[in-house]
């Protein structure tokens, strides 16, 4: 009996495929050529799916009437009416290319395109299209097909050896449930995934899914419907055609200049509602070329909403080159229309029409009236008082909300079976069928990548849980677990060795035990200890952090002390770049002296926008010496400079020994800062504000020892801002002032992040580029200005094939004013992102608005390190 039973539930299952009912068949141009990502649509269900590559579709529905769309980009949309019955209906459908109407408009020599004034009112209601819906949900089945289509030589033989093929096909494909509440919440769940070899992220389009054109920018690039577009793209009529009965226009856009940012292609906008009706354009990252093709649907009424979106990602770096293709079919729509505004609100063009009369209530600020007014009375209205009606509609929202300043609330979470699901569900699932390569590409990939899954997570865990002691984590470090909150990172003595003439070589044993109770309390104590063979001096000293709160609120205290080796300016050389130099070409950048101390500090931050810090420190500084002349080669008519840094407002020979009790206090405020959240948590948006900083310096004489005496007072800025539509421009400066220096010393100077070495500072406002590192350090006024200018095209970029490889020029300025600075200004040019990794700076230096020097200077791609971007 117990045999019988199974037997029939397993014939059961085996014939659930063949009990299935709905429609299949090919989609198909007129020439007989499959029409791969083809949108269906089946208005009765609010959902829908779209072919394969091979054109092939198959899509479940119950038995019943249906009215299903079809559609693909530049085909005349069709139509059909099925009636679904016990199983398949087999619908294959053949396209015709999409008839554009010219007749409808007359386009006079002179005339200002028609274009302009469709883009003016498509421009004037994108808010409103952002606005319409209170709420709604969708599903998300999204698909990613990879392959790598060009191998360099160079690495022919490696992937050979490694067993990569490089002509399988990489397909990903995942379910997500997705969620939108006005003004600004967006969640999402992962509720299956499953992957041929690795997930990748590297062309993810979910920053592209969860924007919209509607916005001003879509990924960083500027939006055809943004309020700037005028100032970044033409526009060009290309006719009309009739679909459901409205009239839909055909407009090309083209970039004034094109480049990265920027999008070129062809965008249908529905007549007299202003919305998209679908879209292709390409815009380029770093010199990617990135593809979108968007199709809309009528969901509810007169709301349109993404039905199927197509990414192309494709492009090269070092001669290997790939594409990845994504298809994102939304379905199962479910929409709260927001009953304050209509959807047929009668928009007038000024430019082309007579204004209407203006509507006071949108003049006076009252947006209630005024929302009534445009949307309830049907009173006419001009492009310009509805934009400030949404606008201040939005306003008002977002004030009501709480959160002004929060531009986007995004929840993101995954499943716990997300990775789970087997084969029959995939089937019951996935609205858009297989093509064979990826079919035997999930047969090819699945016991591997589950297999390297497994391993990658029992990675993550020995790494999170510490590793058992190894001999040769003395030479290069590990990571341990020593409890259930506590854990110790140990750096290992072979990254530690290091060489300068004041020590000679040096080595120094350091680690850190962090100690963590929750997200919001943490402790971190890091002792050091250090000796110098040339010297034979044991240094040693203990950091110790203690954070309390979340990070938008945090609290830290930090103590520290000991006897330790310092530089006069902790920042100017690292220890690294100082070893090399001095070991192989013999320059001694770096400057030290002795330091036995102990201080205590705390800083405070209220939701990223404001931090307040005070720190008071006791120490003892005394001179030191070079001990070593040694170097790998010794270059003619070279040698080491002694340990003395060279200064133009003091006297050569040194520095007195001192004793200082000094205490400092800064305040540091981003008025206009905005974030986004992140499942709760707070992200500040560090480009919406400039960032203002005071602080206050003083030496107090005859406490404690002390000797020095002196009040300094210094202001700072940072911010990032554009010049117009073709360049923006990152400022970093400093001004201060000393006060009361009648006991002051060298050690307490204000010094300046200068630079000897061929290589660029990481950020592109962080430091001079020639300036010497201690030459113009000072003990009276100052200031300091550095300036970055980031063209769209300048002199080279003035070919687009240059810009859209990803090739940057840029413009840097940089001014020091000291006693004896006399004006010292530097000019550079650089050539940036070569290769997308690499920048290459020309630098002239000037003094008493003469030229001095020039140089060469070598870093990574700002775009990489410069904190602004």
């Amino acid at each position: 009996m117990l045999k019988q039973q199974f037997f029939v539930a397993l014939l059961l299952l085996f014939s659930l495929p063949s009990m299935a009912q709905g429609i299949k068949g090919t989609i198909k141009d007129d020439k007989g050529e499959a029409l791969p990502f083809a949108s269906i649509y089946v208005k009765e269900v609010g959902s829908g799916t779209s072919s394969n590559l091979d054109g092939f579709y198959e899509y479940r529905l119950k038995p019943g009437d249906y009215q299903v769309t079809y559609q693909f980009m530049g085909y005349a949309t069709v139509i059909k009416n099925i009636k679904v019955g016990a199983g398949f209906e087999t619908v294959s459908i053949v396209m015709n290319p999409q008839v554009i109407n010219l007749a409808s408009v007359t386009v006079e020599a002179k005339a200002e395109d028609p274009s302009y004034t469709i883009m003016r009112k498509a421009i004037a209601k994108a808010e409103y299209h952002l606005l319409q819906n209170d709420s709604y949900s969708a599903e998300v089945y999204m698909k990613g097909t990879g392959q790598i289509t060009k191998v360099p030589w160079l690495l022919r033989k490696t992937f050979e050896k490694e067993g990569i093929d490089t002509s399988q096909v990489f397909t990903s494909e995942s379910v997500s449930e997705i969620y939108f509440e006005r003004p600004n919440t967006f969640k999402e769940k992962v509720i299956s995934v499953r992957t041929t070899g690795q997930e990748s992220d590297n062309a993810n389009p979910n920053a592209y899914i969860n924007s919209s054109f509607y916005l001003p920018d879509v990924v960083n690039a500027v939006s055809p419907l943004s309020p700037r577009a005028f100032s970044y793209y033409k526009f060009k009529y290309e006719g009309s055609f009739r679909e459901r009965g409205y009239e839909i226009n055909k407009i090309r856009v083209t970039p004034r200049s094109k480049g990265d940012d920027l999008f070129e292609g062809v965008i249908y906008i529905r007549e007299d509602f202003w919305n998209i009706h679908s879209l292709d354009l390409t815009t380029s990252l770093m010199g990617f070329q990135i593809r979108i093709e968007q199709i809309f649907a009528p969901i509810k009424g007169e709301i349109w909403m993404p039905v199927t979106q197509k990414f192309e990602f494709s492009g090269s770096i070092f001669g290997l080159a790939g594409s990845y293709n994504y298809l994102a079919s939304v379905s199962d729509y479910t929409v709260t229309e927001n009953e304050d505004l209509d959807p047929s609100v009668i928009l007038i063009d000024e430019k082309i029409q007579a204004a209407p009369e203006e509507i006071q209530a949108i003049k006076s600020g009252n947006v209630e009236e005024g929302v009534n007014q445009v949307f309830k009375e049907d009173q006419e209205v001009s492009r310009k008082q509805f934009k400030k009606l949404m606008k201040e509609y939005d306003k008002e929202e977002r004030k009501e909300a709480g959160e002004v300043d929060v531009v986007s609330d995004y929840y993101f979470n995954i499943d716990s079976l997300a990775t789970k699901k087997d084969s029959l569900y995939w089937v019951s699932r996935r609205p858009v069928p297989l093509t064979k390569k990826e079919v035997v590409g999930y047969q090819r990939e699945d016991s591997t990548y589950f297999a390297d899954k497994a391993k990658a997570e029992a990675d993550t865990l020995r790494l999170k849980n510490g590793a058992k002691f190894k001999a040769k984590d003395i030479l290069f470090g590990s990571y341990y677990k020593l409890g259930d909150r506590l854990r110790f990172n140990f750096a290992g003595f072979v990254p530690r060795l290091r060489f300068n003439t004041v020590e000679g070589f040096n080595l120094d044993f350091t680690g850190t035990f962090s100690w963590r109770q929750d997200t919001t309390t943490n402790l971190r104590i890091s002792p050091f200890i250090r000796y110098g063979f040339s010297g034979e001096q044991l240094y040693g000293k203990v950091e110790s952090v203690f954070g309390i709160g979340k990070n938008q609120q945090r609290g830290t205290f930090r103590v520290q002390g000991g006897n330790y080796i310092e530089q006069f300016n902790p920042t100017s050389i690292d220890d690294l770049s100082n070893s090399l130099y001095s070991l192989l070409a013999e320059k001694n950048f770096a400057k030290f002296y002795e330091k036995t101390y102990a201080n205590v500090s705390f800083a405070k931050r209220f939701r990223y926008r404001y931090t307040v810090g005070a720190k008071l420190e006791w120490a003892s500084r005394s001179e030191l010496f070079n001990t070593t002349d040694f170097s790998i080669f010794d270059i003619e008519n070279r040698e080491y400079k002694t340990n003395q840094p060279i200064n133009n407002e003091t006297v050569v020979g040194g520095f007195e020994d001192s004793k200082a009790l000094i205490s400092s206090f800064s305040f540091t405020v981003k008025p206009w800062l905005k974030f986004r959240k992140y499942n709760g948590r707070l992200i500040p948006l560090d480009n919406s504000s400039p960032s203002f900083r005071l602080s206050y310096k003083k030496a107090f004489n005859d406490v404690l020892g002390s000797e020095t005496q002196f009040d300094q007072l210094e202001f700072g800025l940072k911010t990032t801002f554009d010049l117009g539509v073709r360049a923006k421009i990152d400022v970093e400066g400093e001004a201060g002032k000393f006060f009361n220096t009648s006991q002051m010393l060298f050690t307490d100077f204000k010094h300046f992040q200068g630079n000897r070495l061929p290589f660029t500072p990481m950020s592109v406002t962080g430091g001079f580029r020639m300036l010497d590192y201690y030459k113009y350090s000072t003990s009276d006024d100052y200031a300091s200005v550095f300036t970055h200018i980031r063209f769209r095209k300048f002199l080279f970029t003035q070919l687009p094939m240059l810009r859209l490889s990803g090739l940057k020029e840029n413009l840097f300025v940089n001014y020091l004013a000291t006693p004896t600075s006399d004006n010292y200004t530097e000019l550079g040019y650089t050539i940036d992102n070569i290769f997308r990794v690499l920048r290459v700076e020309f630098v002239q230096s000037f003094q008493g608005w003469k030229a001095k020097d020039f140089g060469v200077r070598i870093g990574v791609a700002a775009i990489i390190g410069n904190s602004n971007d």
